[in-house]
């Protein structure tokens, strides 16, 4: 039995820091080392959460979504200046972004893995504010607690890799080491539960802790679960090729068909959402791996007849991250594309073949970034203006304040910034109609980004450039922690530029370490933060500046800076496949 209390910043357990030490076994009966983790291999089954879910409800996971909607309320923050209601900080990797799957990849593949537990447990500590209670179990979370000086119940059970799962398992076993987390809502029913994904773990655990707690309902700055369930992913944004042949293309230009076979969608279909979007077409997930390869050839097909496009891009609908993207794909190889669609379909999920942009770009501190703002929804409203993701190749490594005289600078017409402010208003509007409600989803969507594109994409489009919705990440997500460094310095309705960049630490690089150094790097007059460092794996460091040019170079320096004191590894010939759900 784990016995567990709430701790002060001087009181956190010094014990089991160091990684885990372990094996693993693949489901072929291979056995491969676990070492570096902050947690364990151990992952509950599906007949095991059942069992738990039966054991702690009274009745089986069957009747916890239509539960959880009903008695998990999202929270919608109130006006900037409220004072902010008590939170638990209790951020959990989660199976619907199949992070262990991602880790037990690179361990098979002799890849250095990114431990997602250790980074999404630790960096949410963060977003503590004084008189919150952050829960979790693991080294790199301990450090932070202690560095923010947060009060923290410490659950042990390292050996489960999702937080979700030791907490289900504590609960039933009556462990003691929740008394304290229980006692604590009880006599706050006011607080928020401040979570990275609300999947049926979760549910469980939360519909148990607020029956324990005394309360009837709990609020979570989670999505509802129709969200969280059937639109946190890609597949929603086009038509399938079926769909869009229903729609006659004779005498329309290419604006006026897209429009069109946007509206096959599903978004627009179930919640009436028109939203900017590039072409493409749905390929739904068929068990028949062949005929999984003939759709996306006819997708490909429907896109170069219909809109004289000559590459594309496959891309899954659940993944996240630029993982399993396949750019600048020739329309027209046949061969190429039926290899990559075969390679694709081992996955198990729907993809979509969309027009391959060639983007805008930028060049800042040496470096050359695409153009990809995304806009975000936090506390249920609309976030003030946009960010620019960082993006190495297909993969994300931060964000920077990005507004209408940032994109000016950038070359981003005005039209674009506009269409792309607006299209994030229309989704949070969407969620709050009667389409939704009719879902059982109306005011359920509370957080959230979204994706776009801005570049050309040739063809009927000729040189033009082009903006679109590419993704939907209707989830907890890292520009959050930029979102939130930018509010603890901006003015209602003035926002300070800021930058966030995600890095590998070198395995010295502990939390403590890093704040002291980037302290001592910052320049005069510049606000600088360290969210999260786990050594060997995960970092996050934050800074300010006059624009996103300059905030985007001065963290570009931070991270140089650190590299010269050995605090960074060397990224050379590594892919920063970091955040499932970024």
């Amino acid at each position: 039995m784990q016995t567990g209390k709430v701790t002060g910043p001087d009181r956190v357990r010094s014990d089991a820091l160091a990684p885990v030490s372990t094996e693993v076994v693949t489901q072929d009966g291979s056995v491969f080392p676990w070492l570096g983790f902050s947690s364990g291999p151990r992952v509950l089954s599906a007949a095991e959460v059942e069992a738990h879910c039966r054991l702690l409800l009274g009745h089986g996971t069957d009747r916890v979504a239509e539960r959880a909607a009903a008695e998990l309320l999202p929270s919608v923050e109130g006006r900037s200046d409220a004072r902010p209601a008590p939170a638990v900080i209790l951020h959990s990797a989660t199976r619907t972004t199949r992070g262990f799957e991602g880790d037990l990849a690179d361990v098979v593949a002799g890849r250095n893995p990114y431990d997602v537990p250790g980074y999404l447990e630790s960096r949410a500590v963060s977003l503590a504010r004084e008189g919150d209670l952050a829960v979790g179990r693991l080294g790199p979370w301990r450090e932070a607690v202690e560095h923010y000086g947060v009060a923290a119940v410490d659950l042990g059970r390292r050996e489960h890799y999702y937080l979700s799962d030791a907490l289900l398992t504590a609960a039933a076993e009556a462990d003691d080491a929740l008394r304290p987390l229980i006692d604590w809502v009880g006599a706050r029913p006011d607080a928020v539960v401040r979570l990275y994904a609300l999947d049926l773990e979760t549910q469980v655990f939360l519909l148990w802790l607020k029956e324990r707690a005394g309360l009837t309902l709990l609020r979570v700055d989670a999505n509802g679960p129709v969200v969280s369930a059937d639109w946190n992913r890609k597949d929603h944004i086009h038509p399938s090729v079926a769909d869009a042949l229903r729609v006659d293309p004779t005498g329309l230009d290419p604006d006026g068909l897209l429009a069109r076979e946007q509206r096959q969608s599903d978004a627009y279909r179930r919640l009436g959402l028109v939203v900017p979007v590039l072409p493409g077409y749905l390929v739904p997930r068929d068990r028949d791996a062949e005929a999984f390869v003939d759709a996306v050839l006819a997708a490909a097909r429907l896109l170069s007849a219909r809109y004289g496009l000559e590459r594309g891009c496959l891309k899954p609908c659940e993944a996240g991250d630029g993982a399993r993207i396949v750019a600048g794909l020739d329309l027209h190889d046949e061969v190429a594309l039926a290899r990559c669609a075969r390679e694709a379909h081992r996955h198990g999920d729907a993809y979509l073949l969309e027009a391959h942009v060639e983007f805008l770009d930028c060049e800042v501190a040496g470096r050359r970034f695409i153009i990809t703002p995304s806009g975000h929804i936090t506390g249920g409203r609309v976030a003030e203006g946009l960010t620019l993701q960082l993006m190495n190749g297909c993969s994300w490594e931060g964000n920077a304040t990005l507004l209408a005289e940032d994109c000016a600078a950038l070359g981003v017409p005005g039209e674009h910034y506009l269409a792309m402010t607006s299209a994030v208003e229309a989704v949070l509007d969407a969620f709050r109609g009667p389409a939704a409600e009719a879902l059982g989803c109306a005011d359920s969507l509370v957080t959230g980004g979204i994706d776009f594109a801005v570049g050309r994409i040739g063809g009927r489009f000729e040189d033009r450039i082009v903006s679109g919705t590419i993704d939907f990440n209707l989830s907890s997500h890292g520009a959050v922690y930029m979102r939130r460094f930018q509010d603890a310095l901006s003015a209602p309705g003035r926002p300070v530029h800021v930058a966030t960049r995600v890095y590998r630490p070198s395995p010295e690089a502990g939390l403590a370490t890093t704040a002291w150094s980037v302290e001592r790097l910052a320049a005069d007059g510049r606000a600088v933060q360290v969210v999260a460092s786990v050594p060997g794996r995960w970092g996050m460091v934050g800074v300010s500046g006059s624009s996103t040019a300059d905030a985007v170079a001065a963290v570009e320096d931070l991270v140089r800076g650190l590299r010269a004191e050995g605090l960074v590894a060397d990224e050379l010939g590594q892919a920063l496949v970091l955040d499932a759900a970024e």
